[in-house]
Order: C-alpha cells, then sequence, then structure tokens
C-alpha cells in the first residue's frame, strides 16, 4: 500500500534501513536523526491504519472499519482508543510537545475529510467523489447472488396476484424488476416507472412489497411525508433502494397529489438529489431509487395517486393485484415464518431468471427506462372517472342545464370561468375545482385529449375558443332539462 506524501517524507529510521539505495539510506537517516524527539515520523503500521479512518466533518466524527468492513462513527475519545490498542502513542514525555495521536487525527482531518458518510441507496461501500466532493458510503445493499434454480412458490405467488383471464401482468413486472436490478447492479442513476400494485384487501400486495425490497438491496423506507410537501427532510432516503408507500396513510388533497407527481418526477427521473437534513447543510448525491405503491382498489383509495397528466403518465406501470390463496399455509406464526423462509430461499433463483432468462420483447422496450409503462385498463379508467377534469366536465354539464342550454357551448376558458362563477348553484364547488390560475384552460385541454367527443378545440385567429358538446344519453339522444 503507498503511502499518503506526509508519510512517505517522514519515514522512521528502521525504515531506512531497509532500503537498498545506499544514499538514499544515509541521507533520510541523517535527516531524521536531526529531527527534535517529538517531529519522529508515525510507525508503517500506524499509516495502514490511516487507510481505514475518515473525518466527517457535517458530523465532527471520524469513521473507522469494524469487523465486518463497515465504517461506523467514533467521537475522538472512542478513536484515540483506539489509535491505543495499535500501538500508538497518545501522549508525550514533555509538556507542549505534539504526540503521534495529535498528530494521526491532523492528518485524518486535513488529508481525509468527507462531505458525508453513510449508507447511500445503490452504491457499494468505499469513499467516491460525487458532484466534486469526496464522500464515504460505509455499507452495502445485500442483493441476492443470482443462481441457477428453481423458484415455485414465488411462481405461484406472482401468478396468482398478477395473472388473470384478460390480462397477463408478468411481463410487464419481471421486465420492470429486471430494469431496477440492473440498475442497482450498475450503481447508476436510469429512470424507472413508480410501479404501483391496486388491488383488494389482504391480498398480497404488502408482501410482495417486502419482496422486492429484499431483491433491491434489504432497505426501505416510508417517504410519503416527504413526497406530500409534509416535510422538507430527507435525509432517510438516502439510504434506501426501495421507497416504499402505501394508502395507510394517503391523502386525496389535490396539493398533496400534485406535490406528490412532482417528486415522483424529482426522485425517479431527476439527476442529482439534494439532501437535507436538519440542521445540516444541503448537498447533491446520486442515490438510485425505484418506488413502489400498494393501495386498495376502492375509488377513495386510488384517488391518493397523483393526477395522470402528460408529464406523468407514462411515469407509472399500474398493476392490477388480485386476491388469491397463498402457495403455502400462513394459519399460525410457525407457517408463516416458513412460508416467508422459502420465498427468502427462492430470492436468487428468482433473480437469475430475471437476469439471465427473461427478456423483455422488443415491442415494450424504452431507452429511457427499460420498459414502456403500462396501465390495467380498468385500473386507469377508474382513476380517469375521478380526475379533476372528468369531475369539472360533470359541474360544467350540471351548470350548462341549469342555464337551459341544450345546444353545444363556444367560448374561451374565461368566458366558461365567468358563466360558471355566475350560477349561484354551482359557485362555491367552481371555486373549489378551480383552485390554481388558468384551471379552466388546463382541464378543458386534458378534456379534449380524454374525451373528444365531448370537448374540442376551436381556435379562432384571436383567441383559442372551446367548444363543449352536449352530453348524451345510453341511446344517443341529447339529455335535457327535464
Amino acid at each position: 500500500m503507498d503511502l499518503p506524501p506526509l508519510f512517505a517524507s517522514r519515514l522512521s529510521l528502521d525504515d531506512a534501513t531497509g532500503i537498498e539505495d545506499q544514499a538514499t539510506r544515509r541521507d533520510i537517516g541523517e535527516e531524521i536523526q536531526q529531527r527534535p524527539a517529538y517531529t519522529r515520523a508515525l510507525r508503517r503500521s500506524h499509516a495502514a491504519w490511516f487507510e481505514e479512518v475518515y473525518y466527517d466533518k457535517a458530523h465532527k466524527e471520524y469513521l473507522i472499519l469494524d469487523d465486518r468492513g463497515d465504517w461506523f462513527p467514533v467521537m475522538e475519545g472512542p478513536l484515540r482508543r483506539h489509535c491505543k490498542v495499535r500501538g500508538m502513542a497518545i501522549m508525550t514525555a514533555k509538556p507542549g510537545l505534539i504526540s503521534e495521536f495529535e498528530e494521526f487525527i491532523t492528518m485524518v482531518q486535513c488529508r481525509r475529510p468527507v462531505g458525508y458518510a453513510g449508507p447511500l441507496a445503490g452504491h457499494v461501500k468505499g469513499p467516491r467523489e460525487v458532484n466534486g466532493q469526496l464522500i464515504l458510503v460505509t455499507t452495502d445493499p445485500q442483493m441476492p447472488v443470482a443462481v441457477p434454480g428453481p423458484w415455485p412458490v414465488l411462481r405461484a405467488l406472482i401468478d396468482g396476484l398478477f395473472v388473470s383471464e384478460e390480462h397477463d401482468q408478468r411481463v410487464h413486472l419481471f421486465g420492470w424488476l429486471q430494469c431496477s436490478i440492473l440498475a442497482m447492479h450498475a450503481h447508476w442513476r436510469k429512470a424507472g416507472q413508480v410501479l404501483v400494485m391496486a388491488g383488494p384487501v389482504k391480498s398480497g400486495k404488502s408482501l410482495f412489497q417486502k419482496v422486492i425490497t429484499r431483491l433491491l438491496g434489504g432497505r426501505e423506507c416510508r417517504p410519503y411525508g416527504y413526497m406530500t410537501g409534509t416535510t422538507d427532510f430527507n435525509a432517510d432516503l438516502f439510504g434506501c433502494e426501495h421507497l416504499r408507500l402505501d394508502d395507510e396513510n394517503g391523502t386525496t388533497d389535490m396539493r398533496a397529489r400534485r406535490q406528490f407527481g412532482a417528486r415522483i418526477k424529482e426522485l425517479l427521473y431527476g439527476h442529482e438529489q439534494r439532501l437535507h437534513a436538519k440542521r445540516k447543510d444541503a448537498l447533491l448525491l446520486d442515490p438510485v431509487w425505484r418506488m413502489t405503491v400498494a393501495l386498495n382498489e376502492e375509488p377513495e383509495n386510488m384517488q391518493v395517486l397523483p393526477p395522470l397528466d402528460d408529464s406523468l403518465e407514462d411515469k407509472l406501470m399500474i398493476l392490477r393485484a388480485a386476491r388469491c390463496p397463498m402457495p403455502m399455509p400462513t394459519n399460525s406464526l410457525e407457517q408463516e415464518s416458513a412460508f416467508w423462509q422459502t420465498l427468502m430461499d427462492e430470492l436468487p433463483h428468482f433473480t437469475h431468471y430475471l437476469l439471465h432468462e427473461f427478456q423483455i420483447p422488443a415491442d415494450l422496450r424504452d431507452s429511457r427506462s427499460g420498459i414502456r409503462h403500462w396501465h390495467h385498463p380498468e385500473l386507469i379508467q377508474s382513476i380517469r372517472e375521478l380526475s379533476a377534469e372528468v369531475r369539472f366536465l360533470a359541474l360544467v354539464d350540471r351548470a350548462l342545464l341549469t342555464l337551459h342550454l341544450k345546444d353545444t357551448w363556444t367560448g374561451t376558458a374565461n368566458e366558461l370561468e365567468a358563466q360558471l362563477l355566475a350560477i349561484p348553484e354551482v359557485r362555491g364547488d367552481v371555486q373549489r375545482a378551480l383552485y390554481f390560475p388558468n384551471a379552466c384552460g388546463t382541464f378543458l385541454g386534458r378534456l379534449a385529449r380524454l374525451c373528444p367527443d365531448r370537448v374540442r378545440h376551436h381556435n379562432t385567429r384571436n383567441c383559442r375558443s372551446w367548444v363543449i358538446l352536449p352530453l348524451r344519453s345510453d341511446d344517443g339522444e341529447e339529455t335535457a332539462n327535464e
């Protein structure tokens, strides 16, 4: 191991005797003998110990290696004991002189400072440079090693969850998992959709989320507060590969949902991420993240998802999870434990299948995310029916009937908003629906794409106008005000 420059220039007299070149040995020996005793060089054993110590500038702590090879933080007092065990002189013979330990920690602070020390999602332990700053990754993700073999229990669980008579969703699931695992192995921030699993209560969605956590490195966190703007602190996210959400504490507030959508684009499709911890300076790091969301399929639960506008629609992979019997008995704690252990035993074989046997079909490949997004038709229809723009259209229909308009309505978004606000029966609902600037025009634009039989563009040379066609009944007749 090469010594740092300061160590290389401060060899001991014993070290000098081991140099073959006689002139160099004589010069080094004479230079060392002429120094005061307190400026003696650290021994080579201390130089090796120097390679295992870093200084965390943010927390004013030192990082040393444990017996497993992971770095852990210590203050100066415990570090002094570690150095003493290694034979380093802690005290000096005369007051006011510099001890070996004082020289050692000074060199560590000057030569091995790091701006961040801790686990970093998708990266192996060791020093590395990010955004021009040295950081120290302290632990490794624990990903399964790919081993050929059968995985019948895990296969039965997946088949029960994601295979139905109408749709075999496994190709989308396996493609998403393959791209996620490859990104973790490459330690590279590659964009990836949010995997949404919606289904009945106790269908196994949360169980499969735990399986995904193990596939991606064994570390997960709950980022919902940061995703919806409840908190600005996100330091706990950076040590976990799997960002796991469910609808237990979800909110249907539109502002929170829009914030959720903005965070998805930021965390999964952005570049370096800003780590913000309490009372600490922010810094940019490059975690490799994947996100899953488990939801019950009731309408109120589906509204936890962000509104699917054009910028977000391709960033969600939405699968429907069915309720199915578990492939092994789970009636007792012992049976549940045996079931889970079986799934864990099969993970290396499933990993081998994903990495070496499964291939994403050519028509589903995507240069950005690895696999194209896919939405279960029934779920996406339910989401759209609950969207703000569709509810706004229902509000417009109600208002136009109040105005006794049976024919088409034509005008600008501002004219429509003014007419709606002038109707006392719907004024309050309109104000709540159009809560952000140009909301009326935004909703009409989305409706023109979702419901072209109801809303159309009608641009003129002077302004952008819209045409709203009357609501028709099931037999094709226009609905009139009774």
